[in-house]
């Protein structure tokens, strides 16, 4: 199962571990909660990891461990990115919202209503 270059293709859990640093018991664990991780099966049931699945594995790995997501915002984080379309490189037609105009419309709405909760109750 190699390739032209002597690194293989598909690799098994227990390569998988030693690239990735995670256990294979976790990597079992995550393939039942994201369903976006599914290794390809051998015939003899063994997990075939692609190299797709080795950067998924660390993406949630990262999510995980530096940005502390928890399971359910790592489910939520990668559902949002495979369901935003690629950005553009070009600019927006005129009347076009873009997400940067959306997240700083969204900024600010944000500021008012912590500028509204930091105020004193009015007195009647």
């Amino acid at each position: 199962m190699a390739n032209d270059k002597g690194r293989p293709k598909l690799w098994r859990i227990g390569a998988v571990s030693r690239l990735t640093g995670v256990n294979p018991h976790t990597l079992r664990y995550w393939e039942e909660e994201f369903h976006i991780l599914s290794p390809n099966r051998h015939l003899s049931k063994q997990r075939l990891y692609r190299q797709a699945d080795i950067d998924l594995i660390r993406e949630i790995k990262r999510l995980l461990e530096e940005e502390k997501y928890t399971l359910s915002g790592v489910k939520q984080y990668l559902a949002a990115r495979r369901a935003a379309p690629p950005v553009a490189a070009t600019a927006a037609p005129p009347g076009v919202i873009t997400d940067a105009d959306l997240v700083q419309f969204i900024h600010q709405e944000l500021q008012a209503i912590r500028a509204a909760l930091a105020e004193p109750p009015a007195e009647e």
